[in-house]
């Protein structure tokens, strides 16, 4: 028996020194499930954020903020992945909104893109509802003006 694991390892020996045992295995913080969660959730955040979409980075992000600010527990200071998770959350939240508002703002003073979506949108119109969105907003504007 030696400790090459050809046999059982010898248990830990008695010492009355006060010391711990010669090894003591390593313990998990209590919210390191919560920091890596949101650090994964942080990093979709960012990725989705590229792609115009409005909802999935807002909801990664916020999440990621949530589980970053749960992880730390009573402690004072946050772990590292609690850390970055907090950080991309905020990046992609931040960069969502800068492409999407760059997206309406470029829709709607561009006036080529304005007639393209204007075209789009009654496109769209008679294909779903029968009538164009113009004569549908001609006919709101004819039924507030009657009061």
């Amino acid at each position: 028996m030696d400790n090459y694991n050809n046999g059982p390892i010898p248990p830990y020996q008695n010492n009355n020194s006060g010391y711990p045992p010669y090894y003591t295995p390593p313990t998990r913080h209590p919210g390191s499930s919560f920091a890596t969660a949101s650090m994964i959730l942080g990093i979709i955040a960012i990725i989705s954020a590229f792609f115009g979409t409005v909802y999935p980075p807002i909801i990664c992000g916020g999440l990621a903020v949530i589980l970053g600010l749960l992880s730390k527990g009573n402690d004072k200071a946050m772990l590292p992945n609690a850390k970055v998770g907090v950080l991309t959350a905020i990046l992609g939240i931040v960069v969502n909104v800068l492409v999407v508002g760059s997206v309406i703002i470029m829709l709607f003073t561009n006036p080529s893109y304005k007639e393209d979506f204007h075209r789009q949108l009654n496109q769209y119109s008679e294909y779903f509802y029968g009538e164009s969105f113009d004569d549908m907003w001609n006919q709101i504007e004819e039924g507030t003006n009657r009061y």
